[in-house]
């Protein structure tokens, strides 16, 4: 009756035994896994802390780069409100503050419906806007709109386009003034033609024609050649390698080839210079710039004017100065007197052989080499044209 017993108490040893092997098992395990996973969170919140630190460089470079750009460049969050905008931005628009919308920054519909477009549809918009700025300018805006995080930031670059865009408008106005001014000798050319196939004109009036068929073909060669120069002078721009000229020869020169036309016209011509005058300018150019302001001159100061060609070296620059005491020029027109194809009088301008571009020349070369051409008249008292530049070491 007594093993049973003893057996009993066996088990329960065992168990026990087993069970404190168990507990024993457990501990030890919780001794490894515990500092490993202590050891796993502390990698974790190390790369969490490398790749915040990695994320605010870039954020610093990114905006260091925003700021360096050279041209507006804006940065907006995705309701479109300003977070930060580079130099470039800020002088050009003082205005901009951060957290502000850019329809209330720029009170442009356009832009701000690009903007908006853009951070919806995480598509990239251009399009051309008109921004006040130192004036109504044109501007090339393009929208790159990203994913940050969670949400979405564009970055909006503005590229004022306004000096393209003026340039394209004139270069538009110039061939269609170019088309009117060759139809105009060629229509004339084309009527005369026609009419010396005539067999019953008498010889006179065949002279007459013939006579005047020449003067419109000299006129078209004056027109195209003067076209042609100023093309030259826009595509090539700067000063001619190694040139340079004496201003006073090429007044000499000039005075003396015109003098006979000027005595047709009834035009005294006098000369005043004293002594080289040298500037950067080539030959051509020279006797350009001369010859265009003393036919002007001659054609337009009327019988018993006299007109005066000074050059003389002021300081570092040599003056050039055309005066006549003439018919003058309205004071409603002086303003428009270098535009290109301009004319006070057009009828007596054709008349004359006049083709409308010869003080558009004349301040064209004094611009470029940083010169200038300025017009002064007094109608019923003459005209005096004016061109400065630098002055060239002889």
């Amino acid at each position: 009756m007594g093993r049973p017993e003893v057996c009993e108490t066996c088990g329960v040893v065992v168990v026990l035994v087993l069970l404190a092997v168990a507990v024993v098992g457990l501990v030890a395990a919780g001794l490894v896994v515990v500092p490993r996973a202590q050891a796993e969170a502390a990698a974790a919140r190390a790369r969490a802390e490398r790749a915040e630190a990695e994320l605010a460089v870039a954020e610093q470079r990114g905006s260091q780069a925003l700021r360096d750009l050279p041209f507006v460049a804006l940065r907006v969050r995705e309701d479109g409100r300003l977070i930060e905008a580079n130099a470039v931005a800020l002088e050009r628009f003082p205005f901009l503050v951060p957290d502000m919308t850019i329809l209330e920054a720029f009170s442009e519909h356009r832009l701000a419906g690009g903007v908006d477009r853009a951070l919806a549809d995480l598509s990239r918009q251009g399009f051309e806007v008109r921004l006040f700025a130192d004036g109504r300018r044109t501007y090339r805006a393009s929208v790159a709109p990203y994913e940050v995080g969670e949400g979405r930031e564009a970055l909006i670059f503005l590229t004022d386009q306004s000096e393209a865009v003026a340039y394209q408008e004139l270069r538009s106005q110039f061939v269609a003034n170019v088309s009117h001014e060759l139809r105009t000798p060629l229509t004339g050319l084309r009527g005369l033609l026609e009419a010396l196939d005539d067999p019953a004109m008498d010889p006179a009036t065949r002279r007459d024609f013939v006579a005047r068929a020449t003067s419109e073909t000299q006129r078209l060669e004056a027109l195209i050649t003067d076209i042609l120069f100023l093309s030259e002078l826009e595509t090539a721009p700067g000063r001619p390698s190694g040139s340079r000229s004496d201003l006073a020869q090429a007044a000499s020169a000039t005075v003396a080839d015109l003098w006979r036309v000027a005595e047709d016209h009834g035009v005294r011509l006098e000369l005043d210079a004293d002594g080289p005058a040298w500037t950067p300018l080539s030959d051509r150019m020279a006797a350009t710039i001369v010859r265009n302001l003393v036919e002007n001159a001659v054609k337009y100061a009327g019988p018993g004017a006299t007109a005066t060609t000074r050059v003389r070296r002021d300081g570092d620059g040599v003056v050039l100065t055309v005066a006549d005491d003439g018919a003058g020029i309205p004071e409603r027109h002086l303003m428009h007197v270098f535009e290109r194809f301009y004319r006070a009088d057009p009828s007596r301008s054709k008349r004359l052989g006049g083709t409308g571009l010869g003080l558009s020349i004349v301040k064209h070369i004094a611009e470029r080499f940083g010169g200038r051409a300025e017009a002064s008249s007094r109608e019923g008292f003459g005209t005096t044209v004016t061109v400065t530049l630098p002055e060239e070491d002889a």
